[in-house]
């Protein structure tokens, strides 16, 4: 029994180990065949993914049951099941985006809040508020003033509200629940809950990094979000 046991178990791995497979291509534009650089592939069925990289090529494991998804800021979501590719001479898969018919960059997917002229007064009360630590050697009296009176205050309260609100403003370019559902193909994310589960990206990471560094951090910690939530 135990001999028949294990050679059950090595059959079963080895079934295994061959419905895996290594799945390598590029991604490239509809029409044009112009190659799509740093387009992120995601396995629907485990989570785990990758990035294609300056020329469009990838690699990514996969099971022949598997679907891929690809996502890219300003095109649209492609859902590819790995059993449907099929490979050229050189056993490379070509995946085909096709643009959104409206441009969605980072800068635009979330619209902007503010008009100019709300923007330009936050900023004022901000500058008005940093007139106690500009004007102790200048101006004494108005550092006081600005510390101590109930004007100077509220001025200082309004200032770090909205200094706030504009460095979300910031980080809703680069991350908001858009660009993160685009990137994940997981458009039921609860975008609150990850940012507090990712609590490494935080507001500052995010402002001071840009393109594929940024968004690899977001999907490692996107991988570890799935696998700790899996039931």
């Amino acid at each position: 029994m135990p001999r028949i046991l294990i050679s059950l178990i090595l059959l079963a791995a080895t079934a295994g180990l061959q419905a895996q497979q290594i799945l390598r291509g590029v991604v490239v534009e509809k029409d044009t065949a112009t190659p799509l650089p740093f387009v992120y592939l995601i396995n629907k069925s485990n989570g785990n993914g990758t990035m294609a990289d300056n020329d469009g090529r990838f690699t990514l494991n996969t099971n022949e049951s598997d679907t891929i998804v690809c996502s890219s800021v300003g095109f649209m979501k492609l859902y590819m099941p790995v059993k449907q590719l099929s490979r050229n001479a050189r056993g490379e898969v070509v995946l085909v985006m096709t643009p959104l018919p409206i441009n969605l960059a980072p800068v635009t997917i979330s619209a902007f809040k503010y008009k100019p002229y709300e923007r330009q007064y936050m900023n004022d009360i901000i500058d008005r508020s940093r007139i106690k630590t500009m004007s102790y050697f200048s101006s004494p009296i108005s550092a006081l003033y600005m510390r101590y009176s109930k004007e100077g205050k509220q001025i200082n309260k309004l200032a770090k509200i909205f200094e706030k609100l504009l460095i979300e403003e910031e980080v809703q370019k680069k991350l908001s629940r858009e660009i993160l559902i685009r990137l994940t193909g997981d458009d039921k994310i609860d975008y609150d809950g990850f940012r507090r589960y990712c609590y490494y990206v935080s507001d500052n990471y995010i402002l001071t990094h840009d393109g594929m560094e940024l968004y690899t951090k977001v999907m490692d910690c996107y991988r570890r979000w799935k696998t700790e939530r899996r039931e």
